[in-house]
C-alpha cells in the first residue's frame, strides 16, 4: 500500500518508520512552520511540496485544523484524521456538545460566552464550580483549559485565561465529580472496531499539580471485540446512526466523566491522540497500515493484539511545558534509545540526528519522547516501563513518577462502578 502522512507540526512523523517496516511505501509531507520541520530530521525523510494525493492508497492527517487540504485529498483517495466534520466537532466546543445531546449522550450543564464580564456575572450568580474551555482546538495551548477549584478561584483567574486563549469564545461547563475516562473506536462507515479506552494524566507534576500538558502519560487497553462494555453502550455507541449518515471513517474518541449512576460526555477527539494512539498501536501485533487502510476504505479490518494493557510516559526537558518560542534547547544528547526498538515501543517527537548521526533534541518544544510498555496486567506494564525509562538518559529529563498509582486508582474506580463490564 502507498501511504502519505501529512503534518503541520510534526506529530505524525513517528508513525512513518512503522509503516515502512510493514512494507508500505510511505511519504511524509510536512507543510508547517519552523522549528517543527526539525522533528525527526535525519530519521524520517520529508517532502515539502504538496504531492498528488491520487497517487496514494491512504492519506493520513496527524491533527485536525487543516480541513480544506483533507477535503481535497478525500476527493481522490481514502483519508483519515481531518476534514470539515473532524475539525468542527473538535474545535467548536458548542457543536461537539450539541451533537452529544442529539445522540442521547448526557452532558454536564454548560453555557457559552464571548464576553468575559458576562461570564463573571454568571459565575457570581450561580456560585458553582466550572471548567473553562476555549474554542480553537489545536490552536490553543493545553494550559488554557482550566478546572476551577471553586467559583472564586475561577473568577480570580478568568481575565488571565481570556488573555491566554486570545479572547476566543469559550464554554463554562459545570464541574462533575467522578472518574475521567476516554472511549475510542475506529469506524469504517458502518461499524465500530478496535474499541479501546484511555486513562490519561494531563497535569505536569505528581499528584496532579502544575499546568495542564494535554498528556503526561497514559494507560490504554482494548475491549473484547464481541462483548462491548457499558461505558461504550452508554456513550460512543449512541453515535452509530449519526456516523453512518455522515459516512464517517476513522478514529473517534469520546472523553467522559463517569459517576456511579451517570456518564457525561465532555469532548471529542476525531484524530490521532498524543500520546494515546502510539500506546494503543504498541498493542497491535498485526499490520497497522493495513488496518487503517481497511477503515478508510470502508472494509472490515483485521487485527491481532500482543497483550492486554499498554502504558506510556512522556519524557521532557525544560522549559517544557512552557511554550516559549526559540527557548527550547536543541542539541541535547539522548542516550539509551535505539531507533530500531522505537518503531512500536517509543513515540519520538523533539528528536533529530546531528551531523554525527547521534540522537539529540531538535529544539521544538521540549517534548522529547514517550516510551511505551505493555503487559497482561497494569502493574506488569508499568513495571516494564519503569525499567525501560531507567535506561534512558537526557540531561534535565523530566517525568512523572506516580502514574502507576493514579491510573490504577482510576481504573479500579471505573471498574467498581460497573462501567467496564
Amino acid at each position: 500500500m502507498k501511504i502519505l502522512m501529512c503534518s503541520y507540526l510534526g506529530y505524525g512523523a513517528s508513525f512513518v518508520p512503522r509503516f515502512l517496516e510493514e512494507g508500505h511505501t510511505t511519504d511524509y509531507y510536512f507543510y508547517g512552520p519552523k522549528p517543527y520541520d526539525q522533528v525527526l530530521d535525519g530519521i524520517v525523510d520529508r517532502i515539502n511540496k504538496k504531492p498528488d494525493f491520487s497517487k496514494y492508497d491512504l492519506v493520513l492527517f496527524d491533527l485536525t485544523g487543516k480541513p480544506a487540504l483533507a477535503e481535497e485529498a478525500a476527493k481522490v483517495t481514502n483519508v483519515i484524521g481531518d476534514g470539515n466534520f473532524q475539525s468542527e466537532i473538535e474545535d467548536n466546543r458548542l457543536l461537539g456538545i450539541q451533537i452529544m445531546e442529539q445522540a442521547g449522550i448526557n452532558v454536564p450543564p454548560y453555557e457559552q460566552f464571548n464576553d468575559i464580564n458576562e461570564a463573571k456575572r454568571f459565575i457570581r450568580k450561580t456560585k458553582k464550580r466550572y471548567v473553562f474551555k476555549p474554542d480553537g482546538g489545536q490552536t490553543q495551548d493545553a494550559a488554557t483549559t482550566y478546572v476551577g477549584k471553586s467559583a472564586e478561584d475561577l473568577l480570580d483567574f478568568l481575565d488571565k485565561l481570556s488573555t491566554m486563549s486570545k479572547g476566543t469564545e469559550f464554554i463554562l461547563q459545570e464541574f462533575i465529580e467522578g472518574t475521567e475516562i476516554s472511549t475510542e473506536a475506529y469506524f469504517n462507515g458502518e461499524e465500530f472496531y478496535l474499541v479501546n479506552a484511555t486513562l490519561e494524566e494531563k497535569k505536569f507534576l505528581n499528584e496532579n499539580l502544575g499546568p495542564n500538558t494535554g498528556c503526561s502519560g497514559n494507560l490504554v487497553w482494548v475491549y473484547d471485540s464481541i462483548n462491548k462494555p457499558y461505558i461504550f453502550r452508554e456513550g460512543l455507541e449512541k453515535m452509530k446512526d449519526f456516523l453512518q449518515q455522515y459516512n464517517f471513517r476513522g478514529m473517534i474518541d469520546l472523553n467522559t466523566i463517569v459517576t456511579p449512576t451517570k456518564l457525561y460526555g465532555l469532548e471529542w477527539t476525531p484524530r490521532f491522540g498524543y500520546d494515546a494512539s502510539y500506546t494503543l498501536y504498541s498493542l497491535i501485533e498485526s499490520n497497522l497500515g493495513e488496518f487503517l487502510g481497511a477503515i478508510a476504505s470502508g472494509a472490515k479490518p483485521d487485527y491481532q493484539l500482543r497483550s492486554k494493557f499498554s502504558v506510556a510516559l512522556r519524557l521532557t526537558v525544560p522549559p517544557y511545558p512552557s511554550e516559549i518560542e526559540g527557548k527550547h534547547p536543541d542539541g541535547i544528547p539522548i542516550s539509551g534509545l535505539e531507533l530500531d526498538n522505537c518503531v512500536k515501543d517509543c513515540y519520538l517527537y523533539d528528536i533529530c540526528l546531528d551531523r554525527h548521526d547521534t540522537l539529540v533534541t531538535a529544539g521544538v518544544n521540549g517534548y522529547v519522547c514517550c516510551p511505551v510498555a505493555y503487559g497482561e496486567t497494569i502493574e506488569q506494564s508499568w513495571g516494564r516501563l519503569k525499567d525501560k525509562v531507567k535506561g534512558i538518559h537526557i540531561p534535565d529529563m523530566q517525568y512523572r513518577t506516580d502514574l502507576q498509582q493514579t491510573t490504577i486508582k482510576r481504573y479500579r474506580s471505573a471498574e467498581v462502578m460497573g462501567w467496564l463490564r
